[in-house]
C-alpha cells in the first residue's frame, strides 16, 4: 500500500517562528492558499489519516476535497509544555530553554514530551493505520500530521534511514512511500516538496 504523508499548511505560528505544538490553531490565509495549489499536484487517494488539530483537518479538506477521513488520536503534534505559543525572542533568557539550545542532542526536550515520547505515540498511530487500511483494502491513502511528529515517525521507520532532522517536512510537503505493514517499515518512492507560502 501507498502512503502520501503531509505536513499541515502554514500557520500564523510557522511564520513567527512559534512553538504551537497541541494548540490548537487554524491556518493562516498564506497556508489555505498554498494548500489550494498544492491539492492538484498530488496524488490521488482512498482515504486520509489525520491528526485530531484543526490545521490538519483544514489542510485535509483542501488537498483532497470530499475523501474520508478517519482521526488518528496519536498523530498529534508534540507536546512543548511551557514552550507552547512562544518563539525564540520570548524564550531566550528562559533557563530550561538555554538548557535545551546548549543540548549536543536537540531532539531531546526538556519539557513536555521527549523525541522519545513522540516516537513511542506516532508508531501506535502508523499502527492504526496500517491496520484500518489493511481493513479497508486501500490502496493509497494519505497522513496528514505535523513537522515534530513526522519527523519521529520516519526517523524511525522511514528507509533509507536519514538522521532525525532530515525528516524535516515543508507545510504541505512531504514523501509518497511504500508501507509494508508488517514492519510499519515507509519506503520512500518520491519527496513532494510543498511550496514556499505566498
Amino acid at each position: 500500500m501507498e502512503l502520501i504523508i503531509i505536513r499541515h499548511g502554514t500557520t500564523w505560528g510557522n511564520l513567527e517562528r512559534r512553538f504551537i505544538g497541541t494548540l490548537d490553531v487554524d491556518l493562516a490565509p498564506q497556508g489555505e492558499e498554498l494548500a489550494r495549489r498544492v491539492g492538484p499536484t498530488l496524488p490521488a487517494v482512498e482515504h486520509i489519516y489525520r491528526s485530531p488539530l484543526k490545521r490538519c483537518r483544514q489542510t485535509a479538506e483542501l488537498l483532497w476535497p470530499g475523501v474520508e477521513a478517519t482521526v488518528i488520536e496519536e498523530l498529534r503534534e508534540t507536546d512543548f509544555g511551557p514552550f507552547e505559543g512562544k518563539n525564540h525572542e520570548e524564550l531566550k533568557d528562559d533557563p530550561l530553554y538555554r538548557q535545551w539550545l546548549a543540548d549536543p542532542d536537540f531532539a531531546r526536550m526538556p519539557v513536555g514530551e521527549s523525541a522519545e515520547q513522540v516516537v513511542e505515540r506516532v508508531s501506535l498511530g502508523l499502527a492504526r493505520v496500517a491496520e484500518d487500511a489493511a481493513r479497508r483494502g486501500l490502496e493509497r491513502a494519505a497522513i496528514v500530521s505535523h513537522g515534530g511528529a513526522l519527523m519521529g515517525l520516519l526517523s524511525k521507520y522511514g528507509r533509507p534511514e536519514r538522521e532525525y532532522y532530515g525528516w524535516m517536512c515543508p507545510n504541505c510537503g512531504g514523501f509518497r512511500a511504500a508501507l509494508d505493514p508488517k514492519t510499519l517499515e515507509l519506503t520512500m518512492l518520491e519527496e513532494l516538496p510543498g511550496e514556499k507560502p505566498l
